[in-house]
């Protein structure tokens, strides 16, 4: 019996585990936002959505990704540039620099629309990428919720077993209590077992 119940704990914290490392794993993805790319038509403005999830109005945080790259001639420097800019026209992110980098700037930013506006030389490709951790802000509080669930199907089952358990050994105990010592039931004469010598008249009709 011990060996069993360890047993079984051993299991529940494996599931313990097991259930904390897959959130881990989806708390971290990061959904990604294509803004310019080579063979598009390039936009110098683009609207950018941070949805927030399950209602949480906790900052996001985002990656933007850029390069410039010259149409005619990969190695020719050129100006580009770019801004973030909120609902309420302030800009809140943005970089200026020549072609030929790569920049990734990371930030934190609270749910809502935003605008990309970029500013590129003539015959300038625009490489631009924006990913966001849509579940990062709510990793911990769904760490203690899947825990504290697991914990209680745990105690659920646990419980449930027992009562199951219980209720079977009682209509053991019930079934093998003398005839004499049960409970008489209330029912037809044929269901209560009257004997077919009782002159009752339930008695069983004569069998030619």
């Amino acid at each position: 019996m011990e060996s069993k119940r360890i047993l079984n704990i051993s299991l529940w914290m494996g599931a313990l585990l097991l259930i904390n490392i897959i959130w881990a794993n989806v708390a971290t993805n990061e959904a990604s936002q294509q803004l310019n790319d080579r063979g598009f038509e390039f936009q110098p403005e683009r609207q950018v959505s941070l949805q927030a999830v399950f209602g949480s109005d906790a900052e996001l945080p985002i990656t933007i990704t850029t390069e410039f790259v010259h149409r005619d001639d990969s190695t020719r420097s050129a100006n580009a540039s770019w801004k973030l800019i909120d609902s309420s026209n302030n800009v809140v992110l943005d970089w200026a620099g020549l072609t030929n980098e790569i920049v990734m700037i990371d930030a934190e930013l609270p749910p809502g629309e935003y605008t990309l506006n970029t500013t590129v030389d003539e015959n300038v490709i625009a490489i631009q990428n924006l990913d966001v951790a849509p579940f990062a802000p709510i990793a911990i509080h769904g760490h203690i919720l899947l825990s504290l669930l697991l914990v209680v199907v745990a105690f659920g089952e646990s419980a449930t077993r027992a009562f199951i358990a219980k209720r079977l050994e009682e209509n053991e105990i019930k079934e093998n209590k003398p005839r004499e010592f049960r409970k008489a039931r209330v029912g037809m004469p044929e269901v209560d077992g009257h004997d077919e010598n009782d002159d009752s008249p339930w008695r069983e009709p004569i069998k030619l």
